[in-house]
């Protein structure tokens, strides 16, 4: 496939994915969702408590997305409490200046772990067709944090 070929590709399904934002949440709160992730969307070391903030709110929107125990969130070994943990490890990474230690010890485990988590979480997310259900749990919690983080900032 050449260049110009996968950009037109990419483009559509850009565009595509913008109108199913704006059929599902409607035209404003699209724009504001954009506005928000372009001009809020990281939250830097230096706001340590944003970053409490954004992990509590994530924890538990995970256990709501997930329909989760809340009090098992943090050790079941389940594949859907490892699952969330996993979406959690690598949105927060993405959208915090926070290392790979730092959110380790927010969750009660190893740097090893979280890289581990955000490692599997970049896989699964770049082949969506073999892993539907949990791009669509990674896609609601990320379009929530954004919003979210829009709002605290």
């Amino acid at each position: 496939m050449d260049i110009s070929k996968k950009t037109t590709d990419d483009y559509h399904r850009l565009q595509s994915g913008i109108d199913k934002v704006i059929g599902k949440i409607g035209l404003q709160r699209t724009i504001f969702l954009l506005d928000s992730f372009i001009n809020n969307t990281t939250i830097t070391q230096n706001e340590q408590e944003k970053i409490k903030m954004v992990t509590s709110y994530l924890v538990n929107l995970a256990v709501r997305v997930y329909d989760l125990n809340a009090e098992l969130f943090y050790i079941s070994q389940e594949r859907s409490y490892r699952d969330a943990r996993m979406c959690c490890f690598h949105l927060l990474r993405k959208y915090t200046d926070d290392t790979f230690s730092k959110i380790g010890l927010s969750f009660g485990c190893s740097e090893r772990s979280v890289i581990y988590g955000h490692t599997v979480s970049e896989e699964r997310l770049s082949m969506p067709k073999g892993n539907m259900a949990f791009v669509a749990n990674y896609t609601l919690l990320e379009s929530k944090l954004i919003e979210f983080i829009g709002k605290i900032n």
